[in-house]
């Protein structure tokens, strides 16, 4: 038995590098990520990332915020921030996983969901007789969602939160902008 803890398994972070003709090369400032989640001599895949644009990312969340501080009377009740807002209209808009469980009696499926809330407090929770459904917003960070998808997504959502602000997303966008 040694006296060494285990080393933690951290989630794999993308890591920029420089090709300078002959080999891939860390840009410094990622040096330190590089010891800790690589091994000397051992191989990874490399795949090109496209980048997302950080302001694109940036005025999305603060329009996002714009939008919940606007929320028509009917809707404000329903989303205690602007996270779960979002969280829901993903799910609305079809970025979302579905899990779906059958339980025996209507009892126990409330009783599921309410340790799913407790587990999950931004998933949407639907309970129909015995059966709980489950989804869960797909992550929009830049490291797990890809341009394309992050922009259509956006779009989406947008469009579905502009219009339980009862205005545009061209009016909630140009608002966001003064804000951001």
């Amino acid at each position: 038995m040694t006296d060494k803890a285990p080393k933690k398994r951290l989630k794999p972070r993308p890591v920029v590098f420089i090709w300078n003709g002959e080999q891939m090369i860390p840009l410094p400032r990622f040096k330190r990520l590089c010891d800790q989640q690589f091994a000397i001599n051992e191989e990874y895949p490399l795949a090109i990332l496209e980048g997302r644009s950080l302001a694109s990312h940036n005025h999305y969340f603060a329009w996002l915020h714009e939008a919940f501080d606007n929320l028509a009377e009917e809707y404000a009740q329903e989303f205690p921030t602007p996270e779960h807002m979002r969280a829901w209209a993903l799910v609305q808009a079809g970025y979302a996983t579905e899990s779906n469980f059958v339980l025996d009696t209507a009892k126990d499926a409330r009783q599921m969901a309410i340790a799913l809330r407790k587990t999950s407090p931004l998933a949407v929770i639907k309970v129909s007789g015995n059966v709980v459904k489950h989804f869960e917003a797909e992550s929009q960070s830049m490291a797990t969602m890809k341009k394309d998808r992050f922009e259509e997504s956006k779009a989406k959502v947008i469009e579905i939160v502009a219009a339980m602000a009862r205005t545009t997303p061209r009016e909630l966008k140009k608002n966001a902008g003064r804000s951001a």
